[in-house]
Parts: C-alpha cells; structure tokens; sequence
C-alpha cells in the first residue's frame, strides 16, 4: 500500500511542479494552456518523450541533464517529487485514530481514509502555493479557495467527535486557549484571527512588510487548522522566516526591506504543527514546570 501512495505522490509531485513553472497570475490556475501540451526543455524547446517524463526515475536514469542538450535539470523536479511522495505516505501514517487529532477510535474505515485524504490534499495545495509564491511572489486565490473548500470537508468529518481532547494537532493542551463547544465557531474563529492577524501587519507596513495575499492564505489555514493551531502556525512561521532571513542579514546579503515571500513559511509551519504540534507545546510548558 505504502509503496502505490508513494508512486501516486511522485506523479502528483511532477503535475504540481508543471502548474507551478506554467502558471499564469492573469489565467484560472487549471486553465487548458497551464496543463495541456507536451512538456519540453526549457534550454532547447525540444519536445520530451513519455520515457524523459517518468517521476523520478527519469532524473536519476538521465543524470539531471537534457538528453538533447544536455542543460542541467533543475533540482526543483527530484525533490518536489520526492515531498509530494512522502506526503502520501507519512499522512495515513501519522493520522491514525490514535493521534492527538482524532484521540479515538474510528468504527469506519471510510471515514479515517476521507480525512487523509483530505490531509494529503490541503498539503499538496500548500506544496503547490510554495512553489508558486517562490517562483512570483504570490499566492493564487484558487488555492486559498479550494483550501476553505477542504476545510470544510475537514469538518464536517471531524465534528461528531471533536471536543477538549481531539479536532486540535495541539492535543488536550487546545483546552486552554478555549473555544472547543462547536468545531464551526472554532475554525471560524481561527480564520477570523488568521486574517485580522496579518491585516494589521499590512497596515501598519502600508503593504511593505505584508501582502494581501498572504492575509488570505492565513484566513484559510484559520479555517482548516482550526483554533489554537493558527496561533502557534503563525508565530512558528515568523520563527521560521527569522531563521532563515538572519544568516543573510549578518552577511549582509540580504537587506531588512528586503522583500521574502512569507507564503512557504506559513505552509511549511503547518506541516511541522501537524506531525509536531503536540510535542513543541509540551516541551514549551515543560520549559516553566520543574
């Protein structure tokens, strides 16, 4: 099973990386010129055969270069692949009906297989809104439309059973910020907070240190992630960003107004609360406890 979930990742992986290099901020995002057409070398324009198009395989088997002209291929392919096939896989794994987030037993099967793939599906997105935000610093509002629409989905499948102890990659440790009455005031909430969060930011930057597009992406992690997992989303992608900003600055190769795109972090910020938010809280609260 694991293995066709990671095959599956890989292709999905080399169809996001074809939307990301092809999409266009002035066409719908699965417009026919986005994913129609025979892909090519963007060095010679030749045209690839189905066998230079094989996930993976064919970066390995043609050693990263253009079979024709031999130009290097980017490395974006390889690892793009390799993320989306480990999302596949290490989401099941992870979503289990023993984790923080369900914390019970699932009598349907059908029922736990629906939430991960919705999981896999929310990831993917944000893998394809990195790619994207990189490539030309913003984020499409498809994405951030078919998140709210997962987040729906998320749910309606969560909410028979979510109370103080499950619905929150945080585990019982959500019980303290409150909110855990109706799953639909909570997820409001958190999109509520996610938006009026980085709104504030855009005002007070007059849009230099925070765009719009990124207010919309924190209003539908909000509402996929829930409340309090958007807090600890945001400061961890603030974290996150500062890490990786600071060694540029001591070099002095990167400027304070110098503009980063904020998107991948917030993405990646709640990749790390799904497998880990649980455990950062508790090492936090273990940092005052003796």
């Amino acid at each position: 099973m694991q293995l066709w979930l990671f095959l599956i990742g890989l292709a999905a992986g080399s169809f996001l990386n074809v939307i990301a290099l092809r999409y266009d901020p002035d066409r719908f995002i699965l417009n026919k010129q986005t994913i129609g057409g025979r892909s090519y070398c963007p060095d010679c324009k030749n045209k690839l055969n189905w066998f230079e198009l094989v996930p993976l395989l064919s970066f390995i088997f043609l050693r990263g270069r253009c079979r024709n002209c031999r130009a290097k291929i980017s490395w974006q392919y390889p690892i793009v692949e390799i993320i989306s096939g480990l999302i596949f896989i290490l989401v099941p794994i992870f979503l289990k009906p023993t984790t923080y987030y369900l914390n019970f037993q699932i009598q349907n099967p059908i029922g736990y297989w629906l939430l991960a793939i919705g999981f896999i599906l929310i990831f993917e997105i944000l893998l394809l809104v990195t790619l994207i935000d990189i490539r030309l610093k913003l984020i499409p509002d498809e994405a951030n439309i078919l998140l709210v629409i997962l987040g729906i989905f998320i749910i309606l499948l969560s909410a028979q059973n979510f109370d103080f102890t499950s619905g929150s990659f945080l585990g019982s440790y959500a019980a303290l910020f409150g909110f855990r009455g109706n799953i639909w005031v909570n997820h409001s909430l958190a999109a509520f907070f996610g938006a009026a969060f980085f709104l504030i930011l855009f005002l007070i930057t007059l849009g230099r240190g925070m765009g719009l597009g990124d207010l919309k992406f924190a209003f539908a992690l909000g509402f996929v992630f829930g409340w309090p997992d958007i807090i600890l989303i945001t400061a961890l992608a603030f974290i996150l960003g500062s890490l990786f900003s600071l060694p540029g600055l001591i070099l002095k190769k990167r400027r304070l107004k110098s503009f980063l795109p904020f998107g991948p972090f917030l993405a990646l910020a709640s990749l790390v609360v799904f497998f880990f938010g649980h455990d950062l809280v508790k090492f936090y609260f273990g940092l005052f406890t003796n």
